[in-house]
């Protein structure tokens, strides 16, 4: 029988803190990402991991249960339980990899109640929301209250500056790492919300009067926060690859912003090619105008690895990138970040200031601790095998239920589908998202997110937040509404792009 001396013995010390099973998971992943166990190698059964650390089965199991979903270790049956050859992490090293000294120092909670995590209370098909039931939250609530609990009178005021320089050290490694953003801590700006960056940048960079590019369709609150600004927008259609410069251009040469989501089109889709950023690039250089780039969805991909961030290629200071946690993490943890050109960073701590866009430092302390003891890495690798999951049972569903009368867009990235509508089918998307949500099915019509154009008519769908089995069930519903309305002769329509 394969004994566990060596690697595991020297890395398992009990803490005394925090659950046994997170402590062995912890400990096991460390070993195997730091080489003490390489790919291939074969782990000890879970009986003798058992008796040589001195916990109980159950807990082993439920250790190395976890690094099999995660990727780190795969079952081979009637052989045993391997590292796999292709570590999960290896698309976002090092950053989602800082070893637990680098936390800053904080006594743990004991916490003895089983992991879990909230439950969705979302309509399907509501866009924008992510997956609730595949956040960790009894890890969020032993960090959160880590933090309050030792929490003085030194961080119970607003934060100075951009935010808790811990937090922005941390964030600028994984973003440099995770995203191909090239940026310093002292760039980031934590903020309370996406909205709170979109009114930052706005207020910084245009005045009233000036021209901003807006994609259309696109994201209402860019539109509701320019125009409280008085800005004056411009609104360019988008295509199969997105935002378009050279069309831009031609509708109003000096424009000062461009908000743009080259990762991913919001809500139409699309990734916007090297050739149309390296155009945007050069028009901002040009005409010294800005391009805040907003990253609300990029960072999530199911074919291949996430995609640089337009931010990365900037070589003259043009680009402001915009993020958040809402929809990487879950809409509670309120907190977004804006990284800015270093001649724009002693302005916007001045703004962030008066504007009162602060985060409690507590909270910021916790999501440090989340990324540091990596459970972002964690929860995005999770949510990402769910995600492609719900996608394809959104499409399988569409495929045998709704065939002929809504026809899905491909969406390799996001959190959503766009579907158009069958031009036999007698309802407007209107029309249709009144009626679905009689039956309890949320849907929004593209039109919502048009500010200009007319020429194309459809349905934004979220999947993120609905479990396959809750997907397939509205799917159904939806299909009684569309066979109830279907016109039996009109003849099925084909793709259509934008």
């Amino acid at each position: 029988m394969k004994s566990s001396q060596g690697p595991l013995l020297q890395l398992f010390h009990s803490d005394q803190a925090s659950p046994l099973q997170e402590q062995l998971f912890e400990r096991l992943r460390s070993a195997i990402l730091d080489g003490a166990f390489r790919a291939g190698d074969r782990l000890p059964s879970t009986r003798t991991l058992s008796r040589d650390l001195g916990v109980s089965r159950n807990t082993v199991v439920a250790a190395v249960d976890r690094l099999v979903a995660e990727g780190y270790l795969e079952t081979r049956i009637g052989s045993g339980t391997y590292v796999t050859s292709r570590l999960p992490d290896e698309a976002m090293t090092p950053a989602l990899r800082v070893a637990a000294s680098s936390v800053q120092p904080a006594p743990a909670v004991a916490d003895s109640a089983p992991r879990g995590a909230v439950a969705g209370d979302s309509l399907p098909f509501r866009a924008g929301l992510p997956a609730t039931d595949q956040f960790d939250l009894e890890i969020w609530k032993r960090l959160i209250i880590r933090r309050w609990r030792d929490a003085g009178p030194s961080v119970l005021g607003r934060d100075a500056g951009g935010g808790w320089l811990p937090l922005r050290r941390m964030l600028a490694t994984h973003l440099q790492t995770s995203r191909g953003l090239r940026c310093e801590p002292e760039q980031i700006l934590i903020l309370p919300s996406r909205t709170a960056g979109l009114e930052l940048a706005a207020s910084l960079l245009i005045a009233a009067g000036d021209q901003v590019w807006l994609e259309d369709p696109g994201c209402p609150a860019q539109r509701a926060v320019l125009l409280a600004r008085a800005g004056r927008p411009v609104f360019v259609a988008v295509d199969q690859d997105g935002f378009d410069p050279e069309l831009a251009q031609r509708m109003a040469p000096d424009a000062r912003l461009a908000i743009v989501t080259p990762g991913w089109q919001f809500p139409a889709g699309g990734v916007m090619p090297m050739r149309r950023r390296l155009a945007l690039l050069s028009w901002a250089r040009r005409s010294g105008a800005w391009v805040l780039e907003d990253d609300a969805d990029g960072g999530y991909r199911y074919e291949g690895r996430p995609l640089a961030a337009l931010q990365g290629l900037d070589e003259a200071g043009r680009v402001l990138h915009l993020g958040s946690f809402d929809r990487v993490l879950v809409p509670a943890v309120r907190m977004a970040w804006l990284v800015l050109p270093p001649e724009l960073v002693g302005a916007a701590h001045d703004l962030r200031s008066r504007l009162g866009h602060t985060v409690p430092l507590p909270e910021q302390m916790a999501v440090h601790d989340l990324i540091a003891e990596g459970h972002l890495a964690s929860h995005l690798r999770r949510s990402r095998r769910s995600y492609a999951e719900r996608q394809q049972a959104l499409r399988d569903a569409a495929s045998r239920l709704w065939s002929g009368a809504l026809d899905l867009e491909d969406a390799p990235a996001g959190l959503h589908l766009t579907a158009r509508i069958d031009p036999g089918l007698p309802l407007s998307a209107a029309e249709l998202e009144t009626l679905a949500a009689a039956r309890g099915i949320e849907l929004q019509a593209l039109s919502s997110f048009q500010a200009a154009r007319t020429d194309f008519s459809g349905l934004v769908l979220g999947y993120a937040a609905c479990t396959p089995e809750r997907i397939r069930k509205a799917a159904e519903r939806l299909a009684q509404i569309l066979d109830g309305r279907r016109v039996q002769t009109a003849p099925s329509f084909g793709r259509m792009r934008l």
